[in-house]
């Protein structure tokens, strides 16, 4: 029977953390790798409004990307030593499942298991997790914004709906998720000529600044 992800956060709460204190790769194995939707959500959300600091999207369209080629290939949900296995502080572990708990709680009323059947099946997982790991690439581009409008909300909109259906198990409203897909892949198109040379000026000032370090 399909459980809550909140449930277990709670869960986690109630334990003796004195015994085992918590790390994010701890929370992904703990939460039976659900935890890795959540984490994708938490690191979409400074992107649901327009606006963002600079080069924050392409650390965590990275991290993402990372995570959903993992999930696509079958890999164990974790991430790098440097940031899964460092020990939260007391403070900020009940902080962050706290958090997160509430953050669900607010998800899991509006979404919820429903025609759930195909979404276990091996290719479905295989293909959202490819698909989350494109819109996480286009997340990290290096794109300015202006006059790059969006391009850092629009991928972030859809690995929400997507993460969070998967996690859920919600067959229907991952559909809107693949819409948000598609509109944003369309939007990137239309940017298309203008991006490639924005990121073909990157990439040259990029080796330029490498070549001075030498």
């Amino acid at each position: 029977m399909h459980q809550p992800l909140s449930q277990n956060l709670v869960r986690l709460l109630e334990e003796d953390s004195s015994q085992a204190r918590l790390t994010l790769n701890r929370l992904l194995e703990r939460t039976e790798g659900r935890g890795l939707y959540l984490v994708m959500v938490i690191l979409c959300l400074p992107f649901v409004i327009p606006f963002s600091i600079p080069g924050l999207s392409t650390v965590m369209g990275t991290v993402i990307m990372v995570l959903a080629l993992r999930l696509a290939w079958g890999k164990p949900p974790r991430l790098p030593k440097s940031l899964g296995e460092r020990l939260l502080p007391l403070g900020m572990q009940q902080r962050v499942v706290a958090g997160s708990a509430k953050l669900l709680r607010f998800l899991e009323k509006l979404v919820r298991p429903r025609r759930t059947q195909w979404l276990t099946w091996p290719a479905a997982r295989f293909g959202n997790a490819l698909l989350i790991a494109f819109l996480a690439l286009l997340l990290a581009l290096p794109l300015p914004s202006p006059p790059f409008f969006f391009t850092n909300s629009f991928p972030s909109y859809a690995i929400i709906l997507i993460a969070v259906s998967m996690m859920e198990e919600d067959g229907l409203t991952i559909w809107l998720g693949y819409v948000v897909a598609l509109a944003t892949v369309v939007y990137f198109g239309f940017w298309a000529d203008l991006i490639g040379n924005h990121l073909v000026k990157w990439m040259h000032t990029f080796v330029e600044l490498l070549r001075s370090l030498q």
